[in-house]
């Protein structure tokens, strides 16, 4: 595809849960093109979060819930999510995972 002057960015708000590890945030607001981007784009500022979300080949782990815009994409590949500009990334721990 063409390089876009700008990518869209994406509000990430935090559970509670992950909060301590992204220094206390509750959003987080980054350049993304997928969902993949994003994750990336988390575990690149803050090593302790890309640590709790994602396993050791990249995935979101099991008991990782995601969602645009309140539309769940848990079950999709990261990368075939496609975000639009002002897009909400929701990226939820569910409780009972380890």
């Amino acid at each position: 595809g063409a390089m876009v002057a700008g990518r869209p960015r994406s509000h990430v708000p935090l559970p509670s849960a992950l909060r301590e590890y992204a220094r206390g945030r509750d959003e987080v607001e980054l350049e993304a093109d997928t969902l993949a981007d994003v994750i990336a784009g988390l575990a690149a500022g803050f090593p302790g979060l890309g640590y709790r979300i994602l396993d050791d080949q990249g995935r979101l782990r099991r008991f990782v819930n995601a969602y645009v815009n309140e539309e769940p994409v848990s079950h999709l590949e990261p990368k075939d999510v496609r975000l639009r500009e002002g897009d909400t990334v929701h990226i939820l721990p569910s409780v009972a995972g380890g």
